[in-house]
């Protein structure tokens, strides 16, 4: 489904919620869709990617299903607007560009990743041992790593949230977040929409404490292009807000 006649089923022009026949046999356990590239994990840990293609019309039509080739399971995928970043069950991540074989993260090799989060241009990664590293597009200060590292071509270190016991990243367009274990909200990059929740819509290039969120326990984000919510817990209850 999709708008201005995209298509991610079966090739029909369709704008509503439809089954991808192909997929419907199998046992699905992750998936994520970026601008043009939609990744999925099958029970068995196998990869597979359906890249979309541009008719003559200018309309984004369904390629075809493609499997990663890869010695290890895949546990978890998120995509970017071209990019798909993969995690193993051993904690090792992936990228995989137009070609079919994905290739290891040098500077993460050592280090065990528990998630993975991918915003349009830029990567956020989590370690088991709660640190952050960042690569990609940096101009609107997605990475976190100051105003003089506009880019990053391998995982930076974000040595600023390093005290900070972390449970979880997420990623959108042009912003990243992170959640402490006490529910403590971070957020950084483009703030043009107001989609970091600091009350105003200047970018920031470093985390930032989400103070608006300090009286509620934020249990989870995530990040559309332009705006992000939080699923927060207020004693036995849980709701969802958009900030």
């Amino acid at each position: 489904m999709g708008e201005h006649g995209c298509q991610l089923g079966d090739g029909s022009n369709i704008s509503t919620a439809d089954g991808v026949p192909f997929l419907n046999r199998d046992h699905i356990t992750d998936l994520s869709a970026g601008r043009t590239v939609l990744a999925f994990i099958q029970g068995g840990g196998e990869a597979s990617v359906i890249r979309t293609e541009e008719s003559e019309d200018g309309r984004r039509v369904r390629g075809e299903q493609k499997f990663v080739k890869f010695k290890d399971k895949i546990k978890a995928v998120s995509c970017g607007d071209d990019m798909v970043t993969l995690l193993s069950e051993r904690g090792q991540v992936l990228c995989l560009d137009t070609s079919l074989v994905p290739w290891p993260l040098a500077a993460l090799c050592n280090i065990e990743v528990s998630q993975v989060a991918c915003g349009s241009q830029h990567s956020v990664a989590l370690s088991k041992d709660g640190q952050v590293y960042t690569w990609g597009q940096g101009s609107k200060g997605q990475l976190g790593l100051g105003e003089r590292q506009p880019s990053a071509t391998s995982p930076q270190h974000l040595n600023s949230l390093s005290a900070v016991p972390l449970v979880q990243v997420a990623a959108g367009g042009g912003q990243s977040f992170a959640l402490s274990v006490s529910g403590a909200l971070f957020s950084w990059g483009s703030n043009h929409c107001g989609q970091l929740g600091l009350g105003d819509t200047t970018d920031r290039h470093t985390p930032t404490p989400v103070h608006n969120l300090n009286t509620k326990k934020t249990i989870h984000i995530s990040c559309g292009k332009d705006h992000t919510a939080t699923l927060t817990k207020l004693k036995n209850n849980q709701y969802c807000e958009v900030i």
